[in-house]
């Protein structure tokens, strides 16, 4: 997968997997595209995966969660001026960085709010 289309059909197929509540295979798919995807746009999709892992683990309780979040709000926002493949690279970041203050603030999360990769 490396052209532009396909990228955007990967970040089609994550938010179903997202929506369907499957964390872990879109955080895969995100890895598999890492490998492949153009050098240019190696930081968005290692960020992606740890945007999907944090979430793995946030609705999972594990550890490390914020830390994922974090992390991959960081490397997707080298993105946020020109966010490839239609993202909704500063609603991914605030997301993620709003998840990541709720866990750390000690207070359960109840609802763990699912990311839109893509503005409607």
């Amino acid at each position: 997968m490396t052209g532009t289309g396909d990228l955007g059909a990967v970040v089609t197929e994550a938010q179903r997997l997202l929506d369907g509540g499957d964390p872990a295979q879109a955080q895969r798919l995100f890895e598999v595209t890492w490998r492949t995807a153009p050098a240019d746009e190696l930081e968005l999709w290692e960020g992606l995966g740890r945007l999907a892992a944090g979430l793995g683990a946030a609705v999972g309780d594990g550890p490390g969660a914020a830390r994922e979040l974090r992390r991959g709000a960081e490397l997707v926002g080298v993105f946020e001026e020109h966010p490839p493949h239609a993202l909704d690279v500063a609603g991914l970041r605030a997301w993620a960085r709003h998840l990541a203050d709720e866990l750390d603030s000690g207070i359960p999360v109840e609802t763990v709010p699912l990311p839109r990769l893509r503005m409607p």
